[in-house]
């Protein structure tokens, strides 16, 4: 397998970024399908991870439901 930079290569990073947001791409060598680039499969520990991440904040001191409710009374 050989593998090359994408940094070194700016057409090939744009292409790269589109498969990161879960484009497939087709590369054709005169007209005739050559190879597919998809992204890799996410494990199931990344997938509940992000998950878990979009129903959580992070931490906002002084601006939590608690405190609201102290500055209140």
């Amino acid at each position: 397998m050989k593998t090359c930079d994408v940094a070194h290569h700016p057409e090939l990073a744009a292409l790269v970024a589109a498969v990161r947001q879960g484009e497939r791409v087709v590369m054709v060598d005169q007209g005739k399908p050559a190879g597919r680039c998809v992204a890799l499969p996410v494990t199931l520990r990344e997938r509940l991870d992000a998950l878990h991440q979009s129903f959580t904040s992070p931490p906002d001191p002084g601006n939590s439901v608690v405190d609201l409710r102290r500055e209140s009374r």
